[in-house]
């Protein structure tokens, strides 16, 4: 059931991450966001400070991207038309990576900077991936990994 369930989540990431990569966005002013989106980001986010929104297409469907700081983080929320949360995609200090994320990132890049990192999770919180940008021999890489430090993706930036 554990292995069923871990392969459930990757497969979800993936499908999520890989929906995200070809999905199509424009930028949109604030009074082009449905109502029901305003009124949840609103709801969740009273404190956001240099919000940006983006429509983007993805899966068939009209979603938005609400990019935004608060408390000295980013943060990008993906809501469908109707407001609800579909994912979060928060900044993380480098140095407060969980320990097989970093672990990860060391062996198989040794020589390997870490520049920036992200973690994307559900609404209920839980943990989908961390994305990772690191610098590696004169390359930059962004980096996908799943909770246990596995290496889901590694492209050239």
């Amino acid at each position: 059931m554990n292995k069923q369930f871990w392969i459930t989540a990757i497969l979800m990431a993936l499908s999520l991450a890989l929906g995200q990569a070809h999905a199509s966005d424009t930028q949109v002013n604030k009074n082009e966001v449905p109502k029901a989106v305003l009124e949840a980001f609103e709801k969740a986010y009273p404190n956001a400070k240099d919000v940006e929104f983006e429509k983007e297409t993805s899966n068939g469907k009209s979603v938005y991207e609400v990019e935004f700081k608060e408390n000295d983080r980013e943060r990008e929320v993906l809501f469908d038309a109707d407001g609800v949360i579909l994912q979060i995609e928060e900044s993380l200090d480098v140095k407060s990576l969980p320990e097989p994320i970093a672990k990860a990132i060391s062996q198989a890049y040794p020589n390997a900077t870490i520049e920036d990192a992200e973690k994307i999770t559900k609404p209920d919180g839980t943990i989908i991936v961390y994305e990772v940008e690191i610098k590696n021999d004169g390359k930059k890489l962004e980096l996908e990994l799943d909770t246990n430090g596995k290496i889901l993706k590694a492209e050239q930036d």
